[in-house]
């Protein structure tokens, strides 16, 4: 821009020379060098932070796609590059075995939905049968009672036989204290069968409930069998091919995938420029994928961090021999100011420059949206 600037400066003073306003001599002679340190002075410096500038490239995520469930792949009915909707089907994993497990859980619930009947049955059961002990009890304790006191008050009345013998009474004693223990017997049984009756969580018998929760998961996981399209997007890269077993461990990914709206344009500035950028501030870009063009943009946010500044987990002291290196530049991120249909087909990885418009020397942004213009121009023609 310099260059250009004293050329149209030397063709000022050639003209002004050719009509006679000015005489050439030493000074307009060495004029033009002074004219371009000048511009550099007053002009070049002061917009290197007024209106910094920097190589601009357009990033993606790519989400890394590891299906939740493990099986053999039976279906990948996308294509590389062609655009999908959010839950189209990326491929689809053996569904039998899982549809089996789904099968074998939902007849293990039904067979727990008819136990809890049969519980409060067998509930009702032992309750019974501790009433028919306590009555079989009370009648081998009066019958136990009978014998010993007739045999009691014939010794108090001092004759000299009993009507019961001992081994009478001592027969029924033992029976008495038998029903006595088929008493705590059935009382704990009962208990035991209240219990299991009784066993609830949220309302819902504890065998039910855990049978439920294990058929919920393995609905959720016959569901899975069929891996969606997270969002809308592409497949970049699909080598995947029906036979594959693959796996739900995070070690690797079996297809990568680019969403289309979460696209980032970020714009290298060198941290001496960096000082006056700000949220909000102006910005325009252009793309070597469409030359002539300008895009305007706001700057979004300035990345506090560059990977200079990364101190990685380790148990080695960082090195310090990297300061003496040249300071790394600092990303800008850019917001378009407004969506067009051109910027859809921009593949991420797209080159360009950019330019911020901060609050300070703005006399130099005149020249800086010349220069901008200017490389979208050259685009049309640059060879790489």
């Amino acid at each position: 821009m310099i260059v250009f600037l004293t050329l149209c400066y030397c063709a000022l003073l050639f003209l002004l020379v050719k009509v006679g306003v000015i005489k050439l001599n030493t000074f307009w002679k060495l004029s033009p060098l002074l004219w371009g340190l000048l511009l550099f002075i007053v002009l070049f410096i002061p917009m290197q932070w007024g209106a910094p500038s920097g190589p601009v490239r357009t990033y993606n995520a790519v989400i890394e796609i590891v299906p939740n469930v493990t099986g053999e792949v039976i279906s990948v009915p996308v294509k590389p590059l062609v655009k999908l909707k959010k839950g189209d089907i990326l491929f689809e994993i053996d569904p039998v075995p899982f549809q089996a497990a789904v099968d074998q859980k939902q007849a293990q619930l039904a067979e727990a939905q008819q136990s809890v009947p049969q519980l409060k049955a067998a509930l009702d059961a032992a309750l019974a049968a501790v009433v028919e002990a306590e009555a079989n009890r009370n009648l081998t304790k009066d019958e136990y009672d009978r014998y010993r006191l007739a045999n009691e008050n014939a010794r108090k009345a001092g004759n000299a036989s009993t009507p019961f013998s001992q081994k009478d009474v001592e027969q029924r004693r033992l029976t008495f204290l038998a029903s006595e223990a088929s008493v705590s017997r059935a009382k704990a049984n009962a208990e035991q069968a209240r219990l299991a009756y009784t066993s609830e969580i949220n309302g819902v018998n504890t065998t039910v409930a855990r049978l439920e929760a294990e058929l919920r998961k393995s609905e959720y996981e016959l569901e899975q069998t069929q891996v969606r399209a997270p969002a809308e997007g592409f497949v970049l890269g699909l080598s995947l091919q029906p036979g594959q077993r693959v796996s739900n461990l995070p070690l690797r990914s079996w297809m990568a995938f680019m969403p289309v709206a979460d696209r980032r344009i970020v714009v290298a500035i060198p941290q001496t420029r960096l000082r006056h950028v700000s949220e909000g501030q102006m910005a325009e870009v252009t793309f070597a994928f469409l030359p002539g063009e300008v895009v305007t943009a706001r700057v979004e946010r300035a990345i506090p961090m560059n990977m200079s500044g990364q101190l990685p987990p380790s148990g080695v002291l960082p090195s310090l021999g990297s300061l003496y290196a040249a300071n790394e530049v600092m990303a800008v991120v850019l917001r378009l100011d407004e969506p067009r249909p051109e910027l859809a087909t921009l593949p991420g990885g797209a080159d360009g420059t950019a330019a911020i418009y901060t609050d300070s020397v703005s006399a130099t942004h005149v020249i800086r949206k010349i220069m901008i213009r200017m490389d979208a121009w050259l685009n049309y023609i640059k060879p790489f």
